[in-house]
Formats: C-alpha cells, sequence, structure tokens
C-alpha cells in the first residue's frame, strides 16, 4: 500500500503497486517531488494500516450516525465555498 498526501491534506492510496500503470504513476509522482515548484507534494510508504476493533467499532457507529443524519451536513461544495470562496 502506498499513500500519497499533499499539503493540503488530499491523500492518495494505491493498492496495487505491483501493476505496470501503478508503478508508472509512482515513478511520475516521485519525480516531480524532486522539483522545487511540487515543494507541496510528499510521498510517504508504508505497509497496510491496521485498526483495533475498538477502532473499527467507532469508525462504524460513526458511519451509521452520518447515514441517519445525512440532511444535516453540508455537501463538499458548501464546505470548499466557505474557505476557498
Amino acid at each position: 500500500m502506498l499513500k500519497i498526501l499533499f499539503s493540503m491534506g488530499v491523500t492518495i492510496k494505491i493498492s496495487d503497486t505491483n501493476s505496470y500503470l501503478a508503478k508508472n504513476l509512482l515513478w511520475y509522482l516521485k519525480s516531480l517531488t524532486e522539483a522545487k515548484e511540487y515543494g507541496f507534494l510528499e510521498i510517504i510508504e508504508e505497509s497496510d494500516l491496521e485498526l483495533t476493533d475498538a477502532q473499527v467499532e467507532e469508525l462504524d457507529k460513526r458511519y451509521d450516525h452520518f447515514l441517519k443524519n445525512k440532511d444535516d451536513y453540508p455537501d463538499w461544495e458548501q464546505v470548499k465555498q466557505k474557505y476557498l470562496g
């Protein structure tokens, strides 16, 4: 598993790092990290993350709450406009 972090908080996960396309994409992204114009880009290679049972239970509880109350939350466009608009 490969995890790519951008300074704005975007995470990209590449699960099949052995495929031809994934290797090419990784090579390209790594090459960008060496250019000073892309100083905001960082690549962190990690092993698969494993959650504890308590963490899984908490995430399931939060997800269930969201599904039951999703109309109470703003959509992405509203959030984006609030902070970027």
